[in-house]
């Protein structure tokens, strides 16, 4: 599964390799003679590499030849000359045929080999070496070497070396027999008597990419997907490589097939729906075509003849279908698992019109699944763990094919079977990927084995020449079957989800919580902004499907990217919610306690909408709005809303639009609310304080006539006096 892992990264990097991400661990290998874990091997420094393109027959038969072509290039800056191109067989001693490799661990210790270590005996006698007379600096020359079946004498059942050496000399190294160039790959031997049972292997061919969406609604990075679309693209490859394959399954995740899908309709920018204006706004060059003569661009056509290819690929074919956009499924459950639901439960309306029944199935890119990602698939959801996960399990080796996770059954790939042939040399071509599966079918077979395999291919391979691969796989001790037919063949081993491991480094690579909450909130939006409009456009399933292509495990990979489209995409629904608008009112005064008063609500999107009004208030206010009000399109309404009051205070009321299910849409105003009883108050005071100043007025002049009439002085006139008192002298 290393290659498997290696191959999303490519994928994550570019369109047009298509797939895969890299792994830094080597897994522990179950089998009878486990291995230590190995390290990678060194960097081939060699002056010539060599590769091989193809090997035929791919195991050893009972007579006849065994042919080997492929390249050999010069990698120094002087020529070489006289280049001899042999075959070799071996079991790691040279010169011997004593020891071959019988399980699993020794074959994944063998990918750790140097590239110089010596691994086999060359074969000399009879069939024809390859030869290149002369090689300049930097070139290439293709090479064929044939070896008779009689020069080849292993020592019982296994699986050997197989491979080529290059010969030859340059001005600075004079020829000394020693190979200056190596290509290694297998060499199944299984004799006949094992021919009686042959073991089941399922291929699995995964149909995923990274799909990434503008902000407007388009497919973003069209011209990596007209590469890969393309004649020699890496998709139309894949699907030519199925087309020779007598059986397999597919892993298909529905947001690609609907991305290709959008392409053909010629990459449209997102709208409302029809009836829409919005292309106004977006690049005309690329605005959806009004003239339905007007002839598709040759990318589209080049879509939509990939599409029409990929439904008849896949018709017979066993075909499962990932959660919608291939969500990260531990870190969707630990900080949205509704958005699980959600990816489950969409459909690709593209693979629905290419008559695909969905047929659901939940896996990873490194076949790694925590224990609440397996428990939370659906009943009738196919689950596939790589068999990594039950390295450490005590006392149980090999793993089981198939397991019972606490009540889940849950089918088991071969990590081995995918990591291809060990170097010098590319490990992951048609042919080293061939022999792999071949070898971990052997060793499991001449054991006795009967657990049937799964191989989850890697889509880094190159897809050269499938037809030579499909048919090197067509040996008698081996049977290719679907998912179904392994797991009817597989009786399920009871294994407790806490036993299987899921590494530290695998959970430190999920994807980060605030891109899941970013998909989150644009699916809210999405589905406020379908809400609100009064006719069913799709809008919501629309920007549903582009939210969850931010969950992807491509995500994990370049997260900021991925957050930078799922908010381009919020801006966008924003942009629309903020086009229904609340008009702001100075104050307003109730006639009473309660009491009616409008709003003016404007809609300046070109379709009819449906909204609401939620006021926000501290105590002592309601008030309560109609629960639909209907703008047209271009158009503006008034709204009567209700409040009532328990108190004389002033109220600040907060009035949000919503949608008719009460979803805030982003406009809002503030209103000041007041009642009359804050008047009657005022004036009350008022008059009560008048009253009092006449009160005392009319006390003072009763007071003053009462003294006047008892002659007492200072009753008279304000302003009179009386004669003062007369003064002693003496």
């Amino acid at each position: 599964m290393r290659a498997l892992v290696a191959s999303y990264a490519v994928l994550a990097a570019t369109l047009t390799g298509l797939v895969g991400l890299s792994a830094t661990t080597t897994p522990a290998q179950a089998a009878t003679a486990a291995a230590p874990v190995p390290a990678p091997a060194e960097e081939d420094t060699a002056p010539l590499g060599v590769t091989i393109s193809s090997m035929t027959p791919a195991s050893l038969p009972a007579s006849g030849t065994i042919a080997v072509t492929g390249t050999v290039t010069n990698r120094t800056d002087e020529t070489w000359s006289n280049i001899s191109l042999l075959a070799f067989v071996g079991d790691g001693e040279l010169g011997a045929l004593d020891e071959p490799f019988r399980n699993q661990g020794e074959l994944e210790a063998s990918m750790a080999t140097p590239y110089d270590a010596v691994v086999g005996q060359r074969l000399t006698v009879g069939g024809r070496p390859g030869e290149v007379e002369e090689l300049a600096p930097g070139a290439t020359s293709i090479y064929r070497v044939t070896v008779p079946v009689d020069a080849i004498e292993p020592n019982g059942a296994g699986v050997y070396w197989f491979g080529v050496h290059a010969l030859g000399s340059s001005p600075s190294r004079p020829y000394d027999g020693t190979a200056v160039g190596r290509a290694r790959t297998y060499l199944p031997v299984v004799p006949r008597r094992f021919h009686d049972r042959p073991l089941d292997v399922a291929l699995v061919l995964p149909l995923t990419a990274p799909v990434r969406w503008s902000g407007d609604g388009r497919v973003a990075d069209p011209e990596s997907w007209a590469s890969a679309l393309g004649p020699e693209g890496r998709l139309t490859r894949l699907l030519d490589f199925a087309d020779q394959a007598p059986v397999i399954t597919w892993l298909v995740d529905p947001a690609l097939v609907d991305a290709v899908a959008h392409l053909a309709a010629g990459n449209p920018p997102r709208t409302l729906g029809p009836g829409t204006d919005e292309t106004t706004s977006a690049d005309p060059s690329t605005a959806p075509a009004e003239d339905d003569d007007v002839p598709p661009t040759p990318e589209a056509q080049q879509a939509a003849t990939w599409l029409d290819d990929l439904g008849r690929t896949l018709r017979g074919d066993e075909v499962y279908t990932l959660p919608y956009g291939n969500p990260d499924l531990p870190s969707t459950l630990e900080h949205a698992p509704r958005l699980l639901d959600v990816a489950r439960a969409q459909r690709s309306e593209a693979l629905t019109e290419l008559g695909v029944e969905p047929r659901p199935v939940i896996t990873s890119p490194t076949g790694y699944l925590d224990a609440d990602s397996i428990a939370a698939a659906g009943d009738d959801a196919r689950v596939l763990v790589t068999d990594r996960m039950f390295a450490d399990l005590d006392g149980r080796e090999p793993p089981p094919a198939v397991a019972d996770v606490d009540g889940r059954r849950v089918l088991v790939t071969s990590h081995g079977a995918v990591q291809g042939s060990p170097g010098p040399g590319p490990s992951l071509t048609p042919t080293g990927l061939r022999q792999r599966v071949l070898a971990e079918a052997a060793v499991r077979e001449i054991k006795g084995d009967r657990r049937p395999m799964v191989v989850v291919l890697p889509s880094s391979t190159a897809l050269d020449d499938p037809a030579a691969f499909f048919a090197g796989l067509s040996v008698p001790w081996l049977d290719l079957g679907t998912l179904d037919d392994v797991d009817r063949a597989a009786t399920a081993t009871p294994v407790d989800a806490a036993d299987l491991g899921y590494p530290a480094l695998q959970g430190n690579r999920e994807l980060d919580g605030a891109n899941v909450a970013a998909v989150e909130e644009l699916v809210a939006g999405g589905d406020a902004l379908q809400n609100v409009l009064v006719d069913d456009t799709g809008i919501g399933g629309t920007i549903t499907e582009e939210a969850l292509t931010g969950l992807s495990y491509f995500a994990r990979y370049d997260e900021a990217a991925a957050l930078a489209a799922t908010d381009g995409a919020r801006a966008w629904v924003d942009e629309r919610l903020d086009g229904i608008q609340i008009s702001d009112s100075p104050g307003i005064t109730l006639a009473s306690s309660s009491g009616t008063f409008a709003v003016t609500l404007t809609n300046n999107l070109d379709h009819r909408v449906a909204v609401s009004v939620r006021a926000e208030s501290d105590r002592g206010i309601e008030v309560t709005a109609p629960e639909r009000i209907v703008l047209e399109a271009d158009g503006r309404a008034t709204a009567q809303l209700r409040a009532t009051t328990t108190t004389n205070a002033v109220h600040n009321v907060r009035l949000q639009v919503t949608d008719p299910a009460g979803t805030p849409l982003g406009a809002s105003a503030q209103v000041p609310i007041r009642p009359t009883q804050v008047s009657d108050v005022i004036w009350l005071i008022i008059g009560t304080g008048a009253g009092l100043l006449f009160l005392a007025i009319a006390v003072r002049l009763v007071r003053r006539v009462r003294a006047a009439r008892r002659g007492e002085p200072g009753a008279g006139r304000r302003g009179s006096s009386a004669a003062p008192p007369p003064v002693e002298v003496g």
